[in-house]
């Protein structure tokens, strides 16, 4: 029997196989270019992420989940059906697979509503949904008990959850638009007023990942290449880490805001559980060097991470789609 976990991010799509020795079977973005104003599907995934700011007006971006939720179903329908294509499961498996879908934490019903018209759409039968702290703090590694708490934080690229979370359920939670794309958009930014440099998204996300960091001593140079602010033509210069660093910290600062406030909510003996467990960090904002030490140092915690922590929420379904009783515990109802 087929079974699945799968993470609909606003940036990216994730898909975990749990009755193989598969793992993840797919990580590609969740963009869908369109042609026209039929909205005439050019491509989907990585290679519809590859046309962004090289298309000519007829062509759009169009990313069908935002902030968390579905706000273009044809288009996540058509990119789903896709996905599932790409990792060899054909139409006909779809209403015998168990699949196991990851939401943001406290969404709404007609947020969730929308998660389940997806899966309807799409042929799907045996659906669970699943609130992501739950997924990113099995997927980090952390044991999930009745009366031993876990605080995790994961930060992915339009959405962060924070929570406090047990066996028993979510003590206390929070899901923030705020992610990797406003350090992306803020670089931009950056390089635009120190350097006269106008740069693309993709330029920005491959600047980040190869020098972004939050260390003191932040070394590393990287060439961007866009177009000039002053001559518009064609141009390039030469990119600092240190100058990326405010860029991330602020984005970074304004999620511990929010974590704090969960945190400040706890009951006592929570809170105590909590600090000696450490903080338990996942998405792929945690790859950035001195990222997870700067959180830790901050929240005066000790964190956690694991080896791969951007495939954390997928990681985390496969080992609920391989506990019936843990996975009836967590996955939640829709409510008439």
């Amino acid at each position: 029997m087929i079974k699945l976990a799968i993470d609909l991010g606003s940036s990216m799509t994730k898909i975990y196989r749990a009755d193989t020795n598969s793992g993840v079977v797919l990580a590609e973005p969740s963009c869908v270019a369109v042609v026209g104003n039929d909205e005439t599907v050019k491509a989907i995934g990585k290679e519809a992420k590859n046309l962004i700011g090289k298309t000519a007006e007829r062509t759009t971006i169009v990313y069908p989940v935002y902030e968390g939720e579905i706000v273009h179903m044809n288009l996540a329908v058509i990119m789903l059906k896709e996905f599932l294509s790409r990792i060899g499961i054909k139409a006909t498996a779809l209403k015998r697979a168990h699949v196991l879908f990851s939401v943001p934490c406290g969404l709404s019903n007609r947020v969730l509503s929308g998660y389940a018209n997806l899966v309807e759409e799409c042929g799907l039968k045996k659906v669970w949904f699943v609130e992501q702290p739950y997924l990113a703090a099995l997927g980090a590694g952390a044991v999930l008990t009745d009366s031993d708490p876990v605080f995790c934080l994961d930060i992915g690229g339009g959405v962060s959850n924070a929570a406090v979370v047990s066996a028993d359920g979510i003590i206390a939670g929070i899901s923030m638009n705020v992610g990797g794309n406003n350090m992306d958009a803020n670089i931009i930014s950056k390089i635009a007023n120190n350097n006269k440099l106008l740069v693309g998204a993709l330029t920005a996300e491959k600047i980040k990942n190869e020098i972004g960091s939050l260390s003191p001593s932040a070394l590393g140079t990287v060439v961007a290449e866009g177009s000039s602010l002053e001559t518009y033509k064609p141009s390039a210069t030469s990119v600092q880490a240190g100058d990326l660093t405010d860029c991330i910290r602020v984005y970074v600062n304004k999620i511990m805001e929010y974590a704090v406030e969960v945190l400040r909510i706890l009951p006592a003996e929570v809170a105590a559980i909590v600090n000696r467990n450490g903080v338990y960090l996942s998405g792929g904002v945690m790859k950035i060097p001195h990222v997870p030490q700067y959180i830790g140092a901050n929240l005066g915690m000790r964190q956690r991470v694991c080896e791969e922590p951007q495939f954390a929420t997928v990681l985390g379904g496969g080992v609920l789609l391989r506990d019936p009783v843990l996975l009836r515990r967590f996955a939640k109802q829709i409510e008439e």
